[in-house]
């Protein structure tokens, strides 16, 4: 009976320190949402096997871009080798590695909110983003105007850059901006 008695007591301390233990790993995630690293440079590189879904083209480029103030973002894009035809904007979207994402700001394009005309095949475009370029994506939580969401975005490596062709209508070459992961893809 004492034996029986000391399992009991042993099972119920075990069982006891395993609940404490989980509780104290939940109770230390409440800090809020996750640091985001204050980056005020950021980079991409952009290939078509990184567009969702993957295109086999020729084609690449980069963007870089660096925080000029609390307000501007200065940025080169350049691209080379498209081979879907003519370019017809390049953005900036909210979006994680390997999913698409709505359109946060323009880099080129004939839209009203795109600094430049996207040069046909190859080109180097530059321009300064600020919270007038901010588009959205509303319907994911970043309202028009909103410059420090999509920056933090961006620092998180949860944003992409891609270049439109007529062709590909859904993106040519794409990079993820600022992703840990990122590598090159051939």
């Amino acid at each position: 009976m004492a034996r029986k008695r000391r399992l009991y007591v042993a099972g119920t301390a075990a069982v006891l320190v395993l609940g404490l233990a989980s509780y104290g790993i939940a109770a230390g995630n409440d800090d809020g949402p996750p640091k985001v690293p204050p980056s005020t440079k950021f980079h991409a590189d952009l290939n078509g096997l990184q567009e969702v879904p993957a295109v086999s083209t020729p084609g690449f480029g980069t963007f870089d871009a660096e925080l000029v103030d609390d307000e501007t973002l200065h940025f080169v894009f350049h691209y080379d080798g498209l081979e879907g035809g003519a370019s017809l904007f390049a953005h900036v979207h909210f979006g994680a590695r390997l999913t698409n994402g709505g359109v946060s700001y323009f880099l080129c394009g004939p839209a009203a909110n795109a600094p430049v005309v996207c040069p046909p095949v190859t080109g180097t475009i530059e321009g300064d983003i600020t919270a007038a370029n901010v588009v959205g994506p509303n319907g994911q939580g970043i309202e028009p105007g909103s410059f420090a969401e999509i920056l933090r975005a961006m620092r998180a490596g949860d944003a992409y850059a891609n270049i439109h062709t007529t062709r590909w209508g859904g993106g040519e070459i794409r990079g993820q901006i600022n992703d840990r992961n990122q590598r090159e893809l051939e």
